[in-house]
């Protein structure tokens, strides 16, 4: 159980189980305490097999599958005690992770259309959140009126206890289970003891492959610390789109905001076979596909007088600066990884940075305001798109592989950790903000700290990890499966000004969303940087 203290539960009966949050762990609880920023929430669309409707959706199969996912995977039954600033545990109680414990864990309500999700979703984002300490993850199935058959599955997660990797899996062994009610029973060969099940829902902190303590990991860590500073330290300046920012924004709890584009089977396949004939992934590509498009509505609104030639000269010379979550998972303890690690329900990311060079405007960098916004390969060629693109790949990869990589997803991590906590502990406070803030000029932003132009990720292949079909031995082949997963998407709730660009690929199709503060930017500068991002996806991978 490694980390993990029995103790006798708080109301004295019984035993319960206890840990500290992890360093990462403990960044994502104070920006719960920020109003539930970073909550992740999993959408699914699951088509239902007419006779197979009742007993899907009986109370007691939901919360058969429920409780047995609690039960495999305990951080999703645990609750946090926050005892005081410097010490959060969680607490995991075995009697719990066999029962529903509120009302909010497991809520079926109707609906009369799918435009009725995005509402949901947008209220348990921008609303009262139904999580809190006492309740880290929770199930909403969404019955439709007008297509019973139809049912939209939401898990809602603090980012504390889950990743995507993490909802992937509770997602796809809660269809297994809906779909083979059997898979529920109790003690199976799959349902290791609770004390296994605990020592897999470690932290990250103890499962790296260096011993922490040593003299050794002591000099390794501080080697991280010069390189990692050395790196940082060229970081300077960049700027993200136009936007409205003030010395209150960092304390201002986010409005988030969600769209998404997805191309069609034929686009995707030709987008894929692009990046297989460069040797390069979706992941390698977005980030240079997301400056083109960028570079592009900056163009557009300066040559439309939207922008002035002092915000334009300074944008023309400004590096764009990314950043995202990594995996962990591959690159720790092995025994933990093979023993059920690679696919718990955890917390198990690092982040990455990188910072690409200033836009490529080529022939639109002389223009004048009234002349027209040139095609993409005047702006950027093909050659020079992919230069940028390898050079994405080369540089993540010589990250991830570099000797002292996990330690260089430590050594930030105590300063995050400070001012997530600062954050968090003022607003919970009621510190005023400050009125009539004045906005901040991009060269104001600058010169206060490095800018991220956008944070992002892809979430890969979902094909790969998430069956279409899913099936009880009972059923007749001739009824055809018993569910079948249509669409699966994810929302995020955003940090103050977060700008996030993720992709996915599902049932063969590529998708981009956009995740943003609705507080920061306009809807409609941020529609055209999707719109832009579409074409610049086809114009330089078709």
């Amino acid at each position: 159980m490694a980390s993990w203290t029995q103790v006798h539960s708080h109301n004295g009966v019984g035993t319960s189980f206890e840990r500290p949050l992890g360093s990462t762990e403990l960044g994502f609880y104070w920006d719960s305490v920020f109003r539930r920023t970073a909550d992740i929430i999993r959408a699914a669309d699951v088509e239902i097999e007419a006779s197979s409707i009742e007993r899907v959706l009986a109370p007691a199969t939901l919360t058969r599958a429920w409780t047995t996912l609690k039960r495999r995977y305990p951080l999703m039954g645990a609750r946090i005690e926050e005892r005081s600033n410097d010490e959060v545990v969680f607490i995991v109680e075995p009697v719990t992770l066999s029962t529903i414990n509120s009302s909010e864990e497991l809520l079926v309500q109707e609906i009369s259309g799918g435009q009725e999700v995005e509402e949901v979703v947008d209220r348990l984002h921008n609303g009262q959140s139904p999580l809190s300490n006492s309740l880290l993850t929770c199930i909403r199935i969404l019955r439709r009126k007008d297509r019973p058959n139809l049912v939209h599955i939401l898990i809602h997660s603090a980012h504390c206890i889950a990743d995507e990797i993490a909802h992937n899996t509770i997602l796809r062994e809660l269809l297994q289970i809906l779909a083979n009610p059997a898979l529920s029973t109790i003690e199976t060969s799959d349902d290791a003891p609770l004390k296994e099940r605990l020592g897999v829902s470690a932290s990250t902190d103890g499962l790296y492959p260096f011993q922490p303590g040593s003299a050794r990991s002591r000099w390794r860590k501080a080697i991280s610390w010069v390189i990692l500073s050395r790196r940082r330290a060229g970081m300077k300046g960049g700027h993200s789109l136009p936007r409205k920012v003030t010395t209150n924004t960092n304390f201002t709890p986010a409005h988030s905001r969600v769209i998404s584009s997805t191309f069609s089977l034929e686009d995707t396949a030709k987008i894929l076979e692009a990046c297989r004939n460069e040797k390069l992934t979706v992941g390698s590509v977005l980030p240079a596909v997301a400056q083109v498009a960028m570079a592009r509505v900056m163009a557009r609104r300066y040559l439309q007088g939207k922008m002035s030639q002092k915000e334009w000269d300074f944008r023309k010379v400004e590096p764009m600066i990314n950043a995202g979550p990594l995996n962990l998972r591959p690159f720790l303890k092995s025994a933990w990884y093979e023993s059920g690690g690679s696919t718990n329900a955890s917390l198990a990311i690092g982040f990455y940075f990188y910072q690409l060079p200033f836009m490529s405007l080529g022939s639109a960098a002389s223009l004048l305001p009234g002349s027209g916004l040139p095609g993409h390969l005047d702006m950027l060629s093909k050659t020079r798109f992919f230069y940028r693109c390898q050079r994405m790949k080369q540089s993540i990869a010589e990250y991830v592989r570099h000797p002292l990589f996990c330690e260089m997803n430590t050594v930030f991590l105590p300063a995050r950790l400070q001012r997530l906590k600062g954050i968090a502990l003022d607003w919970r406070s009621g510190k005023a903000a400050e009125i009539g803030a004045p906005l901040l000029s991009p060269e104001d932003e600058a010169d206060e700290a490095f800018i991220i132009n956008h944070g992002g990720a892809t979430l890969g292949n979902l094909d790969s990890v998430l069956p279409h079909e899913y099936s009880h031995p009972g059923d007749s082949n001739d009824n055809g499966p018993a569910l079948k997963l249509l669409q699966v998407r994810s929302f995020l709730h955003c940090r103050p000004a977060e700008l996030y660009l993720g992709a996915s690929t599902f049932r063969h199709k590529l998708k981009f969303h956009i995740f943003w503060d609705g507080h920061v930017y306009e809807d409609d500068v941020v529609k055209d940087w999707l719109k832009e991002l579409i074409d610049s996806t086809l114009v330089y991978l078709t």
